[in-house]
């Protein structure tokens, strides 16, 4: 790992390091960061960019007694080596091994387990605020960055922060000029700007030079003097965050120790502001590839899962969108920050007018896709399930409400894998379905994506294409759009025993579970259901009757979901002899594995499938053993 890593086993270990050593640390820190998540997958460039910055904040204070706050904590691999986990790094995002995000359950040192952008000043303030309540002085230092500041909520927490005033919190912009792709807005022009000006390169050149010479504390008020000096009605930046009520403290080399040393040191220093230090780090530091390219160094080695070498969802959506939009000028799509993980930036290169990154915010992505829709644009808002949840209330207010022809694509539903809790897509199903006017279905391969897709942009509806995370089937693509029946799901296999109701993903592995019970005497029939809402109430009904056994089968929490809405079709056709039994996610947070051992874990694989047929409607039945291997798909 490394001669100096293994000797820290807390933080204040830091403190006894000189700035060689501190050096070399962070060599150590960026290989083994490098070593580990270049195999197992992770996000990368962001940690890279933070090593020196996360070292200085434990110098400069005493966690956990002094909060640390990271927004987003997709960038606290470094903090998790210096905080007691470096042992068990090699373990991360693996299942039972440590999270890729903060996580309290692992480590005191950890202040919140979040994966979503922007909620990081808040939680700071609030922390805050209960250490003062308790008369504890405990520093809490909310760190923002990888593009927290294009959110909403940040902007709300700085408004009550700089009005509030309280003296125990220090605000750090980490910025890098990145979120996951490339930054949007006034903010990234201000950086370019203030990254570019000479007066800035030339201060950053003779504050390293001075480091050694000049006293610390007098170092402080020049640097401090000279920055206001030199930059100010230049490039706004003191400007722009006094005005809000801020005491600035910036730029910041944020790959200079002492210039990062010293800034903690004036911000720890009563002022009567909130004290606001400005850190300009480079994505991917110290890695040559993930520096020329962040954006695919952001979090490499994403796995695809079962049907590698199919077309990934994310893929067939963007190339539907392109052939959609080569026919209709009206045609636009959204994506909040996800243009590359949703595939809208492969659609960019051949419509950059018509493409449109809003940044995290997923809220103004959603009523700016009204307001284009309400002016007689058809667009096309391609969010992840686990981030299209923050904008609940515009898909309420601003979509349905009005019934205004928005097509969201829900990418990422269902399990996700390596990035856990935060991330599954277990609830769309659930907040979509009970909203008037809206459509939700999902497809049971990528085939079927590209025509929901476009019954999707046919409909002039409020209408969710649910898909899941990685390759598809494998099935040939129709080379012809076709709009397909809204609201009716297909029979893909019939079947005395039983009815197996499967929703998106997990239609293929219905299929696979009927032919594990064919061998054993159970022969069951498959449904494709493919919507949500409106449901097919004839086709359920009738297969329910004809087996008098029915599972539902999802990716979804139980609560609300599919297998409620099949409940729910029965009573309401008076349907009361018929035996369901509903197979979904739990009614917790699934933690972090492959997404194979999720389903597994879940039942949701072909034999957990197979297993809750034969348990919950076959129990004294004697099972034949299975012979032959099980084909993918019929």
């Amino acid at each position: 790992m490394g001669d100096i890593l293994d000797r820290i086993e807390q933080p204040s270990d830091l403190r006894a390091l000189d700035q060689r050593q501190l050096k070399a640390l962070a060599q150590e820190i960026r290989d083994t960061i490098i070593r580990v998540i270049t195999v197992t997958g992770g996000h990368l460039a962001s940690n890279l960019g933070v090593v020196e910055l996360t070292l200085a904040i434990h110098r400069a204070f005493n966690s956990p007694e002094d909060r640390i706050v990271w927004d987003t904590t997709n960038q606290c691999y470094a903090h998790k080596l210096v905080t007691g986990r470096k042992d068990r790094f090699d373990s991360i995002r693996k299942e039972t091994g440590l999270s890729g995000f903060g996580e309290p359950a692992e480590s005191p040192h950890d202040t919140l387990c979040a994966g979503h952008a922007g909620t990081g000043l808040s939680i700071a303030l609030g922390l805050a605020q209960t250490e003062r309540l308790a008369g504890r002085d405990n520093f809490v230092v909310g760190v923002v960055g990888d593009g927290a500041l294009t959110a909403g909520l940040s902007y709300e927490a700085l408004n009550n922060i700089a009005h509030l005033a309280p003296s125990n919190l220090i605000v750090v912009l980490n910025d890098n000029g990145w979120s996951i792709s490339e930054n949007v807005g006034f903010l990234t022009h201000w950086r370019n700007k203030v990254s570019a000006l000479p007066e800035y390169q030339a201060l950053l050149a003779r504050t390293s030079r001075m480091a050694n010479r000049v006293p610390s504390r007098l170092l402080d008020y020049k640097v401090a003097k000279k920055l206001k000096e030199t930059l100010k009605g230049t490039a706004i930046p003191s400007l722009m965050w006094e005005e809000m009520g801020f005491r600035y403290i910036g730029p910041v080399d944020g790959h200079d120790l002492k210039a990062l040393e010293r800034a903690f040191e004036q911000a720890r220093a009563p002022g009567g502001r909130v004290p606001f230090i400005h850190v300009i780090t480079h994505k991917g530091r110290g890695y040559e590839p993930a520096e020329k390219d962040p954006v695919r160094f952001h979090q490499p080695s994403s796995p695809l899962g079962a049907g590698a070498g199919a077309p990934t969802y994310s893929k067939v959506v963007a190339d539907t969108a392109i052939t959609l939009m080569q026919r209709d000028a009206g045609v636009v799509a959204i994506s909040a920050a996800m243009l590359e993980g949703t595939g809208l930036a492969h659609v960019r290169k051949t419509f950059p007018d018509r493409v449109f990154d809003v940044g995290i915010a997923e809220q103004h992505a959603v009523t700016m896709a009204a307001g284009m829709a309400a002016g007689g644009s058809k667009p096309i808002v391609s969010i992840y399930s686990t981030f299209l949840q923050r904008a609940f209330d515009q898909i309420v207010h601003d979509v349905c409400l009005p019934n205004l022809p928005v097509t969201f694509v829900v990418d990422r539903a269902g399990v996700v894998g390596e990035d856990g809790k935060t991330h599954h897509g277990a609830f769309d199903v659930s907040y979509l379905r009970c909203l008037p006017n809206m459509i939700v279905c999902a497809p049971k391969d990528e085939n079927e994506a590209q025509h929901l897709l476009y019954t999707a942009y046919r409909s002039g509806r409020p209408f969710a294409v649910r898909i899941a995370r990685g390759a598809g089937v494998g099935v040939p693509m129709d080379r012809e759009l076709r709009e397909l029946p809204v609201g009716a799901g297909e029979v893909l296999r019939e079947g005395p025993d039983a009815t197996i109701l499967a929703l998106g993903k997990c239609v293929s592995a219905a299929l696979e579970a009927a032919h594990i019970l064919a061998r054993e005497e159970i022969s069951c029939t498959v449904v494709n259901a493919r919507f949500v809402k409106p449901i097919d109430q004839e086709l359920i009904v009738r297969t329910a009757r004809q087996t008098g056994r029915v599972l539902t089968v999802e990716e979804n929490v139980v609560t609300g979901g599919f297998g409620t809405a099949v409940l729910e079709t029965l009573n309401e056709a008076g349907v009361h002899d018929v035996e369901v039994a509903i197979l979904g996610m739990p009614d917790s947070f699934v933690e972090h594995a492959s997404q194979a051992a999720q389903r597994r874990s879940l039942g949701l694989d072909a034999e957990g499938i197979a297993r809750k047929v034969r348990e919950r409607f076959f129990s004294n039945m004697p099972m034949s053993p299975i012979l032959e291997p099980v084909p993918a798909t019929s």
